[in-house]
């Protein structure tokens, strides 16, 4: 047999070739990275949302049942404090409560606050205080109807964290005056000419809750500041809600502030 003149050449890749199919998929698999790192943010994005949204959503029912039955009279009183920092307010209303401890049973008429408490251990804490009271109980615990007299002190028994998510709890008032309602930044005295309550919040989920330190959240509360005349507060804080997700504070991880969300709700009262 004559053997061929030309010998038969072995089936491969040259070093160039190798070196552009390595190229070439470096490149497609940075691509899919990119995609699926995208995806995953707009996932946790949207998970945080979810989340917060429902944080906000229980705070703001609880807050609305408890308005809906405020008792509106002259010598009814309203203790709402505008500090700087995170409001309080405490009211009275027909919602159902219980007296020191709960020892003896519903009573017709509750005093219901509303707080935020630093706690070292956990942080920001928002309360529900509810204290029921007839008005003839003994002197030193009842309730008076005049406006001129503080509420007593809601026992520790009758504090209800609503939730540790809000670390942010500021509140402006609807009043009736001479020419309307105004939206106004100080607290009225009595319940006689309140038409409504604007409350804003600060929630933070569960997730940037454990990326960040119990005794850092005073102070990552405090970059939204307080209500101003003149000024939206929740269009503010949500500027700087932003502002803080973009540039971060140092020390705190980016992703947790961007688990940050702002909400509020008007709530009428008559």
């Amino acid at each position: 047999m004559t053997p061929s003149p030309h010998p038969t050449r072995r089936a491969g890749f040259t070093l160039i070739e190798l070196v552009v199919s390595m190229a070439v998929l470096t490149i497609m698999l940075t691509m899919v990275l990119q995609i699926t790192d995208s995806t995953r943010n707009a996932v946790k994005l949207t998970e945080s949302k979810s989340n917060n949204d429902a944080i906000a959503r229980q705070a703001f029912d609880r807050i609305s049942r408890d308005l809906a039955q405020i008792v509106i009279r002259d010598d009814a009183r309203i203790e709402f404090k505008s500090n700087p920092g995170n409001d309080q307010i405490a009211f009275l209303t027909h919602t159902k409560g219980f007296a020191a401890g709960g020892s003896t049973g519903d009573r017709d008429v509750s005093l219901v606050s509303y707080s935020i408490l630093y706690d070292a251990t956990v942080g920001e804490k928002l309360l529900r205080g509810s204290s029921g009271n007839l008005f003839a109980d003994a002197p030193a615990a009842a309730l008076k109807l005049d406006a001129s007299l503080p509420f007593p002190a809601v026992s520790q028994d009758n504090l209800q964290m609503l939730s540790n998510n809000v670390i942010r709890f500021e509140v402006e008032y609807l009043i009736q005056g001479v020419t309307g309602v105004t939206q106004e930044i100080t607290a009225p005295a009595t319940s006689q000419n309140l038409r409504g309550l604007v409350i804003t919040l600060v929630t933070l989920d569960d997730w940037g809750r454990r990326a960040i330190k119990p005794d850092r959240l005073e102070s990552l509360a405090a970059n939204f500041t307080d209500a101003a005349t003149g000024k939206h507060t929740l269009k503010t804080w949500n500027l700087k809600r932003d502002e803080l997700a973009k540039s971060g504070i140092a020390g705190l991880p980016k992703a947790a502030l961007q688990s940050i969300r702002c909400y509020q709700r008007t709530f009428l009262i008559q």
